[in-house]
């Protein structure tokens, strides 16, 4: 091998070699200080994508799972709110029948209901619970839906029983009498707005359950004794009475004006037609007065020139006639009759022959004709007299009815347009009554709220979503239902309760016909402000759930005016007991929502668990790195540098031999 200075190949080489060994060693290094074998794209590209991916839905399901948790924490909050008002729920319906017990006095009950007014205002202030600064059970997160009205359904009653069934009547769902006699009387019972509104009933043979309703609602309609009522009632009347006789008035006077304008109208139009008729009859009898002269006859009518000339016109055509048939018999060349002619004319002292008898024909010909003539002539003038005075009175007559339907016209559309205005004012004056009508009944309580409607049917009504609910076994059931949708109309109890002759209650009878349970909640429109719980790590992957309004007032317990469930008289107790049911129903359906979520959200959690740690495992087998493999790469890899570097030193040693031969 030669000796050379400038390029020393072996330490070049040699130099390679080491620095790939330093990068070998410098990625074992990073591998197991970092306990990764993928660090970078570079190490493998594919690799190190899948790995990024894998870690991004990690994080995410970390964040689901939390979000989960957090959603658990928050109904668990909204779960005790509610469970505290079962609580003061199932404290209240002991106190009611407590209450319910006549062994207390008046007094007594005072005392109970002050107890009762205190848990009232307790199951207000669960309901304003938060979290996170959220209201929960307030209404505040109900899920999107229309208003619903309150439907009590009695499945307990035949099948074949409906609101026109009689009392005496009724039987249960085995098709077993109930032996409601006529002696007996039923009591209705039933709260709205947290009043407390009872009738006792009598029952005859007749009395049928929509009597019975008919007959417990009636104390609260139109026609009842209470005085506010009726007062509002007199009010609207009294208003719409008076807008109505000053419509009426207003009518009547344009329709008064419309009349007279119409009788002048057509007076003027028949004054016209007479003096037309007057002057039309004048020029008639002036025609048939008009002279002429006809022959020998001067100032003469036109009538009797017409009837000369017709006279004329007779005369002449017959003697024109028999001229024409001698002439015809006997021709010029009959010498032997003119002769004879002749001579007996001449024997009178006359002239005739053929010429002269000709010339006379020809002459009455003539005269015929100019009669004819003169016959057309004075017709003619005649005639065109009289249509003059004909079209004259047409055109007067026209005009007149022209004029007459024109101010006709007129006057009938100021009178519509009067009658118009009078109409609108009244409506104004309807609406302006009805406005005042409803301020004043909401003022009183509103008496909507107690039109209570009964049917038989397997649909008891609908949710809020707009459909059918039907009744548990999709048989034929009984359901009262409330006037209107919305917690304002919310039915919170209905009771019935039949008494025998003695006043003794029948149990029997009422365990079957007072089983009226909750079948629809009164729920007021809402928008879709639900709770949404992201429990998934990618988007549309939530759980909602609406949570509906636990206040008293939607529980049936206190009306919009404060007042609160009554429990002064035994009556109210009793009636008290079944709002207390349908309060319980309501808080334990929501209970139970809330529950049912809460299970889910733990198995979400638990899903989640698992969907996280196979996502981790396949992340760990891309890019975790076999520590015991990459420590003995490591220790190849630092030797292997280590040898190198010791063969540099020796590749730059071999340059120096040069030298000795430079000595």
């Amino acid at each position: 091998m030669a000796m050379v200075v400038k390029n020393n190949m072996s330490a070049v080489m040699t130099l390679g070699v080491l620095n790939k060994n330093s990068s070998a060693l410098a990625k074992s290094l990073e591998k197991v200080s970092t306990g990764m074998k993928v660090n970078s794209a570079a190490d493998d590209n594919s690799g190190f994508a899948i790995a990024e991916r894998m870690q991004v839905r990690v994080r995410a399901l970390d964040q689901a799972d939390q979000n989960t948790q957090n959603g658990a924490n928050m109904l668990k909050v909204a779960e005790g709110s509610v469970s505290s008002t079962v609580d003061i729920l199932r404290t209240m319906k002991e106190k009611a029948i407590n209450a319910a017990n006549d062994t207390n006095t008046d007094t007594d009950r005072s005392i109970i209901q002050k107890e009762l007014d205190q848990y009232i205002d307790q199951i207000d202030d669960n309901a304003l619970v938060t979290y996170n600064g959220k209201t929960l059970v307030d209404g505040s997160k109900m899920s999107k839906g229309n208003a619903t009205r309150t439907a009590l359904t009695n499945a307990s009653l035949d099948a074949k029983t409906t609101g026109a069934t009689a009392l005496v009547d009724l039987q249960n769902r085995n098709g077993e009498s109930l032996n409601i006699l006529t002696t007996d009387k039923i009591t209705v019972s039933y709260v709205i707005q947290g009043k407390n509104y009872s009738k006792e009933i009598d029952i005859d043979s007749v009395k049928t359950l929509n009597d019975v309703l008919t007959e417990a609602i009636e104390p609260y309609t139109m026609d009842s004794d209470n005085p506010q009522v009726r007062a509002a009632y007199d009010t609207y009347n009294g208003s719409v009475n008076s807008a109505t006789a000053i419509y009426n008035a207003a009518a009547s006077s344009a329709n008064s004006i419309y009349n007279s304008t119409e009788a002048s109208a057509k007076e003027t139009y028949n004054t016209k037609v007479n003096s037309a008729t007057t002057t039309y009859t004048q020029a008639i009898s002036d025609a048939d007065a008009t002279t002429t002269t006809y022959s020998t006859h001067t100032g003469i009518t036109l009538s009797a020139a017409m009837s000369y000339a017709t006279g004329d016109v007779s005369t002449h055509s017959s003697q024109y006639a028999i001229n024409s048939a001698i002439l015809s018999e006997h021709p010029e060349s009959d010498t032997a009759y003119w002769n004879s002619v002749s001579a007996m004319y001449a024997s009178l002292g006359l002239s005739m022959n053929y010429s002269i008898y000709s010339s006379s024909a020809s002459e009455n010909s003539n005269n015929a004709i100019a009669a004819q003539t003169a016959y057309t002539t004075f017709s003619t003038r005649l005639s065109t007299l009289k249509s003059e005075a004909q079209s004259d009175y047409d055109s007067a007559v026209s005009s007149a009815a022209t004029e007459r339907d024109n101010k006709i016209s007129t006057a009938a559309s100021t009178r519509n347009v009067a009658v118009a205005a009078a109409k609108t004012a009244l409506n104004s004056a309807i609406s302006a009554a009805i406005e005042v009508l409803n301020n004043d009944l909401d003022a009183i309580g509103d008496l909507i709220p107690y039109k209570l409607t009964m049917e038989a049917s397997n649909i008891v009504g609908k949710d809020a979503a707009g459909n059918d609910v039907y009744t548990a076994d999709k048989g034929t059931a009984l359901t009262i239902t409330a006037a209107a949708a919305g917690e304002k109309f919310q039915l919170a109890g209905f009771t019935f309760n039949v008494t025998d002759a003695n006043g003794q209650i029948k149990k029997s009878v009422n365990a079957v016909l007072d089983n009226f349970t909750e079948s629809i909640r009164a729920l007021n429109a809402s928008k879709d402000n639900s709770i949404t719980f992201q429990v998934d790590a990618k988007a549309n992957q939530a759980i909602k759930i609406g949570l509906t309004d636990m206040r008293s007032g939607a529980l049936g317990l206190k009306g919009s005016d404060g007042r609160t469930l009554s429990l002064a008289t035994q009556e109210n107790a009793n009636a008290a007991v079944n709002v207390l049911d349908n309060a319980l129903k309501k808080a334990l359906d929501q209970q139970t929502d809330i529950g049912s979520i809460a299970s889910r959200l733990e198995q979400t959690s638990s899903n989640l668990h698992i969907a996280r740690d196979n996502v981790l495992a396949s992340e760990s087998t891309i890019r975790d790195a076999d520590m015991a493999k990459e420590m003995t790469e490591y220790t190849k890899n630092n030797i292997l540098l280590q040898a190198s570097q010791s063969m540099l030193a020796q590749a730059n040693q071999s340059s120096s031999g040069v030298l000795s031969l430079l000595q």
